[in-house]
């Protein structure tokens, strides 16, 4: 064990950006790399999650369901036994043949309806009792939750279930050293976090049953606890997945990131900044700009 933490931390400079490289949309993969299905299915936080709110839903029993963005089953077979009927969307080809193995294997075909396909672009035959879609990324500035839910939405009966249903996009002001052309980063290990000078705000607030938005502007206001210069955004997205069932985010899914302001600013402790956020969902954290100000100069 001790060779194998001599060895980790002889990494740990060359591993402060291995999680961005293995989250990075893959067109070869119709979306990430192969190895982040892997992440996906042993990440007991984040799977639990989900698990939980599909049994605090009596399992789903009986239910017509759509999930979108299956990938290699993590979450649909948790639910899969007891649904009445399944509209499974996946746009990767490259994991067709898996699918339809699994599928088979267990004996669900006569319930699943496969669609391989853009889940935006999807229409249903019928209304559904769930839907399903864990396509997120930290704020969903860089997969298509939004997207998905807002066109998937019209085909949820009146009393339907989303999940998840809300998303709280939290920041914090911070100092971060930043190497070469990256202009953000997703946090693998404590010692890659930031300085922090403030506590956390929310930027905003994504109710998946209603959002229309696909292009956020939103001022936060901040109060420094530390006088210092600040270089970034300290980034958090907390997913409500079902009232009382919650997911902050992990190594596999919307981790804490941080991202480049467009210019640092030296903070000093008791007086109010304003930080001004512009983004989009289902982009480019590399397209998104924070910007911050005294509060006296925005009003």
């Amino acid at each position: 064990m001790s060779d194998f933490v001599s060895q980790l931390v002889d990494k740990y400079p060359e591993l402060k950006y291995a999680l961005l490289d293995a989250q990075t949309f893959s067109q070869e993969h119709y979306g990430f790399p192969a190895i982040y299905y892997k992440m996906m299915e042993t990440d007991a936080v984040r799977v639990e999650a989900f698990k939980e709110t599909f049994k605090q839903y009596n399992n789903l029993q009986d239910a017509v369901v759509c999930e979108a963005g299956i990938g290699t089953l993590a979450l649909t077979k948790h639910y899969l036994p007891f649904v009445k009927k399944a509209y499974l969307i996946e746009n990767n080809p490259n994991i067709r043949s898996f699918i339809e193995e699994e599928i088979e294997k267990n004996g669900w075909t006569d319930k699943v309806e496969l669609i391989f396909g853009d889940a935006m672009k999807v229409e249903l035959p019928e209304k559904v009792d769930y839907i399903i879609g864990e396509l997120m990324s930290i704020y969903c500035a860089n997969e298509y939750q939004v997207q998905i839910f807002k066109h998937l939405r019209q085909f949820l009966k009146p009393e339907g279930k989303l999940i998840p249903e809300k998303i709280i996009n939290t920041a914090a002001l911070a100092d971060a050293k930043f190497d070469g052309s990256h202009k953000h980063y997703p946090l693998m290990f404590t010692r890659h976090m930031p300085m922090f000078l403030t506590l956390h705000e929310t930027v905003n607030v994504i109710d998946l049953y209603k959002e229309e938005a696909l292009t956020i502007n939103a001022e936060t206001r901040f109060q420094p606890i530390l006088s210092g210069p600040a270089n970034c955004v300290y980034m958090s997205s907390l997913v409500q997945v079902k009232e009382g069932v919650n997911f902050t985010g992990t190594d596999s899914l919307m981790p804490p990131t941080v991202c480049k302001l467009t210019s640092p600013k030296v903070l000093k402790a008791g007086e109010g900044v304003l930080l001004k956020s512009s983004f989009g969902y289902g982009t480019s954290l590399d397209d998104a700009k924070f910007e911050i100000g005294d509060m006296a100069k925005w009003d």
